[in-house]
């Protein structure tokens, strides 16, 4: 169950904290949605409250989305200022948070390939680069080609490109860097995202299966042995700047890894999955670990949590059910610091503001709630905003343009919330 599990919570690990809260790169803004000292954040300037999806007729590039039906949900990440959406038959789409507008969707996809037969993921943004992989399926949706590959953030127009195994469980970026796998699995590979050029490349054990997380501006790689009856897992530390590499062996459950505290890995183990818990976890230990010499802290929770994919912020670990029970607890004792009944379907992970003061969760069809941290007391909860609910099984993320919020749905609509004024009727960005 764990070692399926690690292509999903590889992919919203990198999302949530490589480009999550706190990483707002909005600009100065002269407007507000709240008085000073106020709980509600300063809204960009010349920001209004939009609606758009990721098939809205692009400024540059690809001008329409070829072929997507809005029957996949987008895989979306922000670097506060612009969403970037990449997904099942989508091309990667740029679209500016505070206007709406769609800048740009790049032109990718290999000449004559349908687009049922594509897939597309951000993994991240650096510098004015946006770190993309692809993959091309055959018409039974089986991997025929797969690569990793640098766009220009002005207009969509590919900088480097690289082929990585078409079997793997997905790249990462952090701090500078790719991770890849390629050639014959047997290594990974770190990369400069700036060129594509190789910092280092470290071999993996034969029969190991391995996934690229990011966390904290450093990336890591987890791994477990797929041998019948073994438990045993290998972590790999990532040092962006020089390709150095620091490796753990079985410091934890595989697929654990929530973050950094203190400058100790954070991971939070569950126990094996039973059917009739559907799809929430039941976890039951923290684990800490020094990465310099592997030391481990071992912290039973006072009680098993259940539910998805947990959040670290602000010195907290949140976990959300999928009939929306929202926990708190401490990441060093597991103690239970409030527990809130919100009407979310499948919630994704938590986000919390800059100052610490809100949690905002967000389920499938575009419904959010905003959550005092302290107390835990539901503040307010939108209307849902999808008219129809995806398939793929991936949990929406609330990301902040300032004081505004932005989300994306199952459907593929992206939208924005006046955090103090959430009932606010969008406009179309045009």
């Amino acid at each position: 169950m764990l070692l399926a599990a690690a292509a999903v919570t590889a992919l919203a690990l990198t999302g949530s904290f490589l480009l999550g809260p706190g990483n707002s790169n909005g600009e100065a803004s002269t407007s507000s949605s709240g008085s000073a000292g106020s709980r509600w954040g300063t809204l960009p300037t010349g920001w209004k409250p939009w609606q758009t999806t990721v098939s809205a007729t692009a400024g540059q590039g690809v001008k329409k989305a070829p072929g997507y039906e809005g029957d996949t949900s987008p895989t979306c990440v922000s670097d506060g200022s612009s969403v970037y959406c990449g997904g099942t038959a989508l091309l990667p789409t740029r679209v500016d948070a505070t206007t709406g507008r769609t800048l740009w969707r790049a032109g990718i996809a290999p000449a004559g390939v349908p687009a049922d037969r594509y897939i597309t993921t951000v993994l991240g943004v650096d510098d004015g680069l946006v770190l993309v992989e692809l993959q091309i399926t055959d018409e039974n949706g089986v991997g025929k080609a797969q690569s990793v590959m640098a766009l220009d953030g002005k207009d969509g127009s590919r900088r480097w490109s690289h082929p990585v195994r078409t079997d793997s469980l997905g790249a990462a970026y952090g701090g500078g860097v790719t991770l890849t796998q390629e050639g014959d699995g047997s290594t990974f590979t770190v990369r400069s995202a700036r060129d594509g050029s190789v910092r280092s490349t470290v071999p993996v054990p034969r029969g190991w299966l391995c996934s690229m997380l990011s966390a904290g501006d450093f990336p890591y790689v987890d791994c477990g042995d797929q041998t019948d009856g073994s438990h045993a897992t290998r972590f790999y530390v990532v040092h962006p700047a020089d390709g150095s590499v620091r490796t753990l062996d079985s410091p934890a459950q595989t697929a654990s890894f929530v973050g950094i505290l203190s400058g100790r890995l954070l991971f939070l183990e569950s126990d094996d999955q039973d059917v009739e818990n559907g799809p929430d976890l039941i976890y039951h230990r923290i684990v800490r670990v020094d990465p310099g010499t592997g030391k481990r802290t071992l912290t039973p929770l006072p009680e098993k949590y259940r539910g998805g994919l947990p959040t670290l912020a602000h010195g907290t670990l949140y976990l959300a059910t999928s009939s929306g029970l929202v926990t708190a607890f401490s990441p060093t004792t597991g103690a239970r610091l409030w527990e809130s009944h919100t009407t979310l379907e499948s919630p994704g992970q938590a986000s919390v503001d800059a100052q610490g003061r809100t949690v905002y969760m967000a389920g499938m069809s575009g419904r959010v709630v905003a959550l005092d941290a302290a107390k835990g007391t539901v503040l307010w909860e939108s209307a849902a905003r999808a008219e129809v609910l995806g398939n793929s099984g991936l949990l929406p993320t609330v990301w902040f343009n300032r004081g505004a919020l932005v989300l994306s749905t199952s459907d593929g609509t992206i939208f924005t919330l006046d955090p103090a004024h959430p009932e606010r009727k969008p406009v179309d960005p045009g």
